[in-house]
């Protein structure tokens, strides 16, 4: 982790630490992920500290950014504390965001050392992040596999017993064209529009694609009443493999 010249590694006993060494580090966690009515929200407040699934941005004595794509929960601790509604960069959708401010000597990471544990990824990424589509809207469409993909390898989470062309179908589908979300994002996308995207829950998936399909989903009556704007709308089905079998 200590790879920047503003950060360093220190031992406190049995416990290392990831030591912000600049004058200021500004976290920029987006404002959903502390919910505070969430039982098991993506971020939570411990005192002085923040324990939160890093994917988020932060920015150096306020001229440099970088993006954390590191998909398990750590701690860091802060002196300051406020909100923002930015884009971070031009191209990016503008964001609420609470921002954590690092001083000198406060740590990045509090625990550099953690158990490698199935949890991180079944309930924390996927359970928290991926199904609920809580995936922040700041990262690029083309990162999300190698997100997944380092969420399984920091839980040494090797197989899913399933091929990797799986996972990319799940989330394809999962992305969705911000002005037609019963198009694929995949559909949509020409290299340079990474953030024109929506990502949605599985559940609502059977509902975008077909009438078929909606009435095998989940959540009948929400699936009904997509089945019939569908057929008011005019918008074409796009029949499931399972569904052209049914009908030959």
């Amino acid at each position: 982790m200590a790879v920047y010249n503003f950060l360093k590694e220190e031992t406190f006993g049995l416990r290392k630490q990831v030591t912000f060494s600049g004058n200021k580090c500004e976290m920029y966690i987006p404002a959903y992920f502390i919910d505070k009515s969430n039982p098991n929200p993506i971020a939570e407040e411990l005192g002085d500290r923040v324990k939160s699934i890093g994917l988020f941005w932060f920015r150096v004595d306020g001229r440099d950014w970088y993006e954390l794509q590191f998909p398990l929960k750590f701690q860091f601790q802060y002196s300051e504390k406020s909100k923002a509604s930015i884009r971070i960069k031009p191209e990016m959708p503008q964001e609420d965001y609470i921002v954590y401010t690092l001083h000198n000597n406060d740590a990045f990471v509090y625990d550099k050392l953690h158990k490698k544990d199935l949890d991180d990824l079944k309930l924390d990424f996927i359970g928290k992040i991926l199904e609920n589509a809580k995936m922040p809207k700041t990262i690029k469409y083309n990162d999300s596999f190698n997100i997944f993909i380092n969420a399984m390898s920091a839980s040494e989470t090797n197989s899913l017993g399933i091929s990797s062309v799986s996972i990319e179908l799940l989330l394809s589908e999962m992305y969705r064209n911000k002005k037609n979300l019963h198009e694929p994002f995949r559909l949509a996308y020409n290299g340079k529009n990474d953030y024109d995207y929506r990502l949605v829950r599985i559940v609502k998936l059977p509902g975008l694609n077909s009438t078929f399909t909606s009435i095998i989903g989940e959540d009948i009556n929400n699936q009904l009443v997509s089945s019939i704007l569908r057929k008011r709308e005019g918008i074409a089905d796009r029949p499931s493999p399972i569904e052209e079998i049914i009908k030959s």
